[in-house]
């Protein structure tokens, strides 16, 4: 409703999900009071009757400010009898229209009053409740619609906060069950490594090799030491990750002597690397059991890291038999056994199809373990000297 001489002038306000401050409420309406009065006065001004800025302000104001007090009891009472929802909605939709009744009511017997006060009324003018009554018919329409814009506006803030709610649920929900599978992936890994270092310790003594058994055990117990230490962790330098699969080549080197011969060769700028934790070890067994083993010469083993572009190229390659000749299981590359197929299956939980890995012949004899995936730098408390990796 607008005044030039008797009428009220309103807005809507936004509502939010708990019950907005006062003063945002009382700046809300006040910023429409002023916005208001100057519409009329410039409007008056073109018409060719030029209303004063103070008298439309005083007309209008009032009628602005009335619904600063209605609007928390408005957002209550929706909330209350929601109209909008439930079993309820029709009860919601009564009380609310004649809760919408009797603010509009209160904002016009205000501005008639008001009026009267500024303006001397006419000798013959009605009584102010009459004088309301007549407005009141004429602007309900109208002004009813700020009572349901209210009620609208909150209800859709709040629907809104809801629903982000639900979505930050969802992603946390989600966070935790990818977080869930990379530790039973990781802990499905570390039995594995554990069964077949036992293996290799039994070997030694059924063949008696005893001193050098005890050898392997002590080199496990480091081993070990080190998985349990990064039990919850899932990502690590790759200057630890190598370190550690030192540590598992030491085991190994022990086993075969002469016949495994180990060529680390890291690029420095990639020593700080982030990669899975125990990315490499599956890998560098896997070269061993199949390519290197079943050779009476042995063989060598290479592990390399490269930076390429934005991502990271590890490659664990072996100078064995090709992928033809080691049987079934082995052509089948990730997809057999529980190392490789738990490398491919981490991969792409944490890093989605970012990252890829295959197991393929080399042109010159062998076969390459190669897993490329982004390349990002570890934390800095991560970050230190590369003495003794290569």
């Amino acid at each position: 409703m607008t005044l030039t001489a008797s009428a009220p002038a309103t807005s809507g306000h936004r509502g939010r999900s708990t019950y907005p401050p006062l003063w945002v409420i009382l700046a809300v309406w006040t910023a429409w009071g002023l916005l208001l009065s100057t519409q009329v006065a410039v409007y008056s001004r073109l018409g060719g009757k030029p209303l004063p800025f103070l008298t439309a302000f005083r007309l209008n104001m009032p009628g602005s400010l009335i619904w600063a007090p209605f609007t928390p009891l408005i957002i209550w009472l929706g909330r209350r009898f929601a109209p909008f929802e439930g079993r309820r909605w029709p009860l919601g939709i009564a009380v609310n229209v004649l809760a919408s009744m009797v603010a509009v009511f209160l904002e016009v017997l205000v501005l008639t009053v008001n009026q009267r006060w500024i303006r001397e009324p006419m000798p013959n003018a009605e009584p102010v409740l009459v004088a309301a009554v007549r407005s009141f018919v004429w602007w309900f329409p109208s002004d009813a619609l700020l009572y349901w814009a209210i009620l609208a506006i909150d209800y859709g803030v709040r629907h809104y906060g809801k629903l982000r709610e639900r979505e930050l649920r969802a992603s946390q929900l989600e966070a935790q069950l990818s977080e869930a599978r990379l530790q039973a992936l990781k802990t499905q890994l570390q039995p594995h490594f554990l069964f077949n270092a036992l293996h290799t310790v039994g070997q030694l003594v059924r063949t008696g090799q005893h001193g050098t058994a005890v050898e392997v055990v002590g080199g496990l117990g480091d081993l070990l030491r080190r998985v349990l230490d990064g039990t919850s962790t899932q990502e690590v330098p790759l200057k630890q990750e190598l370190e550690f699969v030192r540590s598992y080549l030491d085991i190994e080197q022990i086993r075969f002597r002469h016949r495994l011969r180990v060529v680390v060769d890291a690029a420095p700028e990639t020593l700080d690397a982030r990669v899975p934790h125990l990315i490499l070890q599956p890998l560098v067994e896997n070269a061993i059991h199949h390519g290197i083993a079943p050779r009476a010469t042995g063989g060598s083993l290479v592990i390399s890291a490269r930076r390429i572009d934005g991502d990271l190229h590890l490659t664990v390659r072996d100078d064995g038999s090709g992928l033809a000749e080691r049987g079934a299981e082995a052509t089948r590359g990730a997809g057999v056994g529980v190392g490789l197929a738990n490398t491919s299956a981490r991969l792409r939980q944490l890093y989605g199809p970012a990252a890829s890995f295959e197991v393929v012949n080399v042109a010159d004899g062998g076969v390459a373990a190669r897993v490329v995936l982004p390349f990002q730098l570890a934390a800095v408390d991560w970050q230190g000297a590369r003495e003794g990796v290569g």
